[in-house]
């Protein structure tokens, strides 16, 4: 059956012929559904079902007044047809009051009626959306990448909830793309995800790949996923991820320290005895050589902070302090102990 309610959905414009290639340069428009239209393929949907004449006007009336249709954003009128689909099959019915609490949504099984794309498209559209709404990006976006924004009546929540889902994921550049498609390429966007999206688009742009500002974001997947109650081999290797990028963020920060006081040290009309003017970062025996440090100790899983014994926590905490914004020293702080709880 084929998606004869969509009001155009990609228009294809022709915006310009570029004289120095010959090259044509194409804009592609995303727009919401007809909904005559839906209204139309959803009563022969309706009628497919053999469900009884009562509640198939009970539908009908539902569907009545053209003018309250068309005048519906496209995320109501997604929800209009989530709710007929409910009055007419059981098994919808239950997905539909499973949403309407903090559970786990009620499964559906797509066979038969409910296979027609019409429903599959639209109840998999809600189910996502719901998914994105109480944080299970993960399957929420392996819903959203088997849609189309030409088989959906609501494109701008299907790009809309797929950037949420991307960006949370730490899927920058794909996060980015959705955001494109939804504020150039879709027509009809609500203020609320215009508003929203041109926040998370610009936030996205200004960040940086293995920074500070990326630790702190996976640690709260992590943390996430945590409250989630799993506990599995991506969370594992997420929080080697993080210890392996605090580690190396605290050894890149003491060796600047290292290079600040061999450089201030080593200026015009300072000796080796002379006071630098600040107190030694380091302690080691008078006149000697040595780095000082310890031997290596075996690090225990105490659920301390970074799993340090003292004296190497202590020197961590100083480091960050010196080197980093101060609100990162309680964030780690925070993520040691919520991994602590969790072991």
């Amino acid at each position: 059956m084929g998606m004869k309610w969509l009001k155009t959905t990609a228009i294809v414009i022709l915006t310009n012929v570029c004289a120095a290639n010959g090259a044509q340069a194409f804009d592609i428009t995303f727009s919401g559904a007809d909904s005559l239209n839906v209204r139309t393929e959803l009563f022969e949907w309706i009628q497919a079902t053999g469900i009884e004449p009562a509640i198939e006007e009970q539908i009908a009336a539902n569907w009545a007044d053209e003018k309250e249709l068309s005048q519906l954003p496209d995320e109501d009128l997604l929800d209009r047809l989530i709710e007929a689909f409910a009055d007419a099959d059981t098994a919808t019915r239950k997905l539909l009051e499973s949403s309407w609490s903090e559970d786990s949504l009620e499964a559906i099984v797509f066979e038969g009626i409910r296979d027609r794309k019409i429903y599959r498209n639209h109840v998999d559209l809600f189910r996502a959306r719901w998914m994105t709404q109480h944080r299970l990006f993960d399957e929420a976006l392996a819903i959203f990448d088997t849609l189309s924004p030409e088989e959906v009546i609501d494109p701008a929540g299907l790009f809309f909830y797929r950037a949420v889902c991307q960006s949370q994921l730490l899927q920058r550049q794909k996060a980015l793309d959705s955001l494109s498609l939804l504020l150039n390429h879709t027509a009809e966007v609500p203020q609320r995800f215009r508003l929203v999206a041109e926040i998370l688009q610009a936030e996205l742009q200004k960040q940086k790949d293995n920074d500070l500002g990326h630790i702190s974001r996976l640690m709260s997947d992590v943390e996430r996923r945590l409250d989630l109650g799993r506990s599995g081999e991506r969370v594992q290797d997420q929080q080697q991820q993080v210890i392996a990028a605090i580690d190396r963020l605290l050894e890149e920060a003491e060796k600047q320290n290292n290079q600040d006081q061999q450089q201030g040290g080593s200026g015009d009309g300072q000796g080796q005895n002379q006071p630098s003017g600040r107190p030694a970062q380091e302690s080691r025996i008078h006149g000697s050589r040595a780095e000082g440090e310890a031997d290596r100790k075996e690090l225990k899983e105490t659920g301390r902070w970074g799993m340090l014994d003292r004296r190497e926590e202590a020197k961590a905490r100083e480091l960050i302090r010196q080197q980093f914004p101060a609100n990162y020293l309680d964030i780690i702080s925070e993520y040691n102990r919520r991994i602590a709880e969790q072991e």
